[in-house]
């Protein structure tokens, strides 16, 4: 159903040629439950400071947000499948699942005119049922190695600290480009993770680079 992870001609694949090093460290920085006004933000801090970060978007916000979604894509960032409405996948019916999953997707390519495989379950849960059900939409699931839970604490200090305390080269960050304090943080996080010498990729970069070729079913956490 969905094209390969990267095709050989897809210019989003390859990092040497855009200038990463492979003797430096990365992060992928996520962001779930988008897009809104706190995306552009986000948008600007990467305009400003350098980088690409991963989008995991909700498909019923993708017409509003239209023209975020295309700035993001244009800064080659991931924009990926996160759910329509936000239900626990693992408690809905498949064909309920299907359909969120399927109709998020479809709405994504509409915009960008592509779209990479990779999905992140609500909440992060998964199940025997959701795992065969991803590998049946020919899909692989992304959650995180690091979780500063910026929906819980809404505090942009508490949230940039939790982050550049604990980081450490390859892990997927997740936050949420909906919360006022999440931007804030980030305003202190992008640059001061820059100043460290990591280097901002997005998170299919980061798994190609890890991993090669991904397994449809299969759970990624860094």
């Amino acid at each position: 159903m969905w094209s390969p992870l990267f095709d050989e001609d897809d210019m989003r694949s390859p990092l040497l040629d855009r200038g990463i090093n492979p003797e430096r460290p990365v992060v992928a920085l996520t962001f779930d439950d988008g897009p809104s006004d706190v995306t552009s933000h986000i948008l600007n801090l990467l305009q400003q400071y350098g980088g690409r970060v991963s989008f995991f978007v909700m498909g019923k916000y993708i017409k509003e947000h239209r023209s975020k979604i295309l700035r993001a894509w244009g800064m080659w960032c991931d924009i990926l499948c996160h759910s329509w409405e936000h239900d626990d996948h693992t408690l809905i019916s498949p064909r309920a699942v299907s359909k969120q999953i399927i109709d998020t997707c479809d709405s994504i390519a509409s915009v960008t005119g592509d779209f990479l495989p990779l999905y992140r379950p609500p909440y992060g849960n998964v199940n025997k049922r959701l795992t065969k059900l991803t590998a049946k939409l020919g899909l692989s699931m992304v959650n995180w190695s690091l979780d500063p839970k910026d929906w819980e604490v809404l505090d942009a200090e508490a949230v940039s600290s939790f982050i550049l305390d604990n980081v450490v080269d390859g892990d997927i960050i997740l936050c949420h480009d909906v919360y006022k304090s999440t931007g804030d943080a980030m305003s202190i996080v992008i640059p001061a993770l820059i100043s460290r010498g990591f280097q901002l990729i997005t998170v299919s970069e980061l798994l190609n680079r890890r991993y090669g070729t991904l397994e449809f079913g299969a759970l990624y956490n860094n």
